[in-house]
């Protein structure tokens, strides 16, 4: 992870994951973050995605072990909008609630439904169970589904996804150094 003593952060947006074998390709990190972001594609385009991707970094994750690097792959959970957020001044802590104004398709605005955010906790599913049966050792996943679903207050009608306060994004930074954390604890005493 360090090269001496130095962190090196890349940022490359891939909406569907597709420059993951570039950036492993250009750049050999031993570290990566993963989502797809808000882009709706069908349940078999999406799978096929990770899976495409998955199996790429099965590869590059044995390799770094083979050379005896450290090696920590995150992935983060995608996260819906919250249709009708102007109505919202406050957090509501019901899961159950908010998921179920998420897939009430008559709560959303017309510009909004090809966004399809009711099927945004499925395919974290999809996503989640592909990585438990896949052979990656040294992962985590990022729950931003379970932290941002209860806050449809953040939001800036009419934009109903995008947050704009920074409080969920620094608790994913706070859990992103915890699993770094985590990972080098864990490479010192192997």
């Amino acid at each position: 992870m360090a090269c001496n003593s130095t962190l090196k952060l890349i940022y490359r947006r891939s909406d569907q994951l597709e420059y993951v074998p570039h950036v492993i390709r250009e750049e050999q990190p031993q570290m990566l973050m993963l989502n797809k972001g808000s882009h709706p594609v069908n349940d078999e385009i999406y799978k096929a995605g990770w899976q495409e991707t998955i199996n790429t970094l099965e590869e590059y994750e044995r390799n770094l072990t083979e050379s005896g690097l450290p090696s920590l792959f995150l992935f983060r959970t995608t996260v819906p909008g919250h249709p009708q957020c102007e109505i919202y001044t406050t957090p509501v802590n019901n899961i159950t609630q908010m998921e179920a104004v998420i897939a009430n398709k008559s709560s959303y605005k017309a510009n909004m439904l090809k966004f399809r955010w009711w099927e945004f906790k499925a395919q974290n599913a999809i996503m989640e169970n592909l990585l438990a049966a896949s052979r990656m050792r040294n992962y985590h996943i990022l729950d931003a589904y379970d932290i941002n679903i209860r806050r449809p207050d953040h939001h800036r009608p009419p934009d109903c996804l995008h947050n704009c306060f920074p409080s969920k994004t620094e608790v994913y930074h706070q859990l992103m150094l915890h699993f770094l954390k985590v990972s080098a604890n864990s490479s010192l005493h192997s």
